[in-house]
């Protein structure tokens, strides 16, 4: 199994923060597991000439995409959002235009999307999701991401791989311009790794969206 690193925070933007290695391997696998014992998604479904990003069907009903928390419930996905929080707080950062504290959010809501190496993307969008904040996980393949901060004409490229995060204010207000625009084919040391126990990742990224409502 692949060696952890300790996360290291990098600033992309404005309300904008990469955590590389937010997850330690053993983390991915434990999250890998757990969305695998909830999905329910149909997989006898004809196979597309150029497959679409899919959202996974993971909710307690066994019919909807998304799974709900309340802050402090015992869960891997709770413990991931609060250690990469923890992870910004240390480096005195946060997300100003949504709250004083970003550790104090009231719920979550978890939804996973897969893509497809080399195809898969997501367009570039805004999200308007008011007084909430996106904690994006990558895993397995590695997925080439675009930002463009509010106001601004450059346009931040760089690779999501597997364990990283991604944490922005996802409101109107913040205006974040964000998309993936491609699936790499290779993946890190830790996406080959996490391949090796969950096939499913030697082609394809899944991209673990938590939203933190305040």
């Amino acid at each position: 199994m692949a060696a952890s690193s300790s996360p290291k925070v990098k600033v992309i933007t404005s309300e904008c923060f990469l955590i590389r290695d937010a997850l330690t391997m053993k983390e991915q696998v434990e999250l890998s597991a757990y969305i695998h014992d909830r999905d329910r998604t149909p997989q006898n479904e004809p196979r597309a000439m150029v497959p679409a990003p899919r959202t996974l069907v993971l909710g307690d009903d066994g019919a909807s995409p998304t799974v709900k928390y309340r802050r402090g419930d015992a869960s891997v996905v709770t413990t991931m959002v609060d250690q990469g929080v923890a992870c910004l707080k240390r480096e005195n950062l946060g997300l100003t235009g949504i709250t004083n504290d970003i550790a104090e959010y009231t719920s979550l809501s978890m939804a996973t999307i897969r893509y497809e190496a080399p195809n898969g993307r997501f367009p570039p969008h805004v999200d308007h999701c008011k007084d909430s904040a996106v904690f994006l996980v990558s895993l397995g393949r590695s997925a080439n991401f675009m930002v463009r901060g509010r106001e601004e004409t450059e346009v931040r490229r760089f690779q999501l791989q597997s364990g990283d995060a991604l944490v922005f204010d996802a409101s109107t207000e913040a205006g974040l311009l964000h998309g993936v625009e491609s699936i790499d084919v290779a993946a890190s040391d830790a996406g080959e790794a996490l391949a090796q126990e969950f096939p499913v990742f030697r082609t394809h990224r899944y991209g673990v969206q938590c939203r933190m409502h305040f």
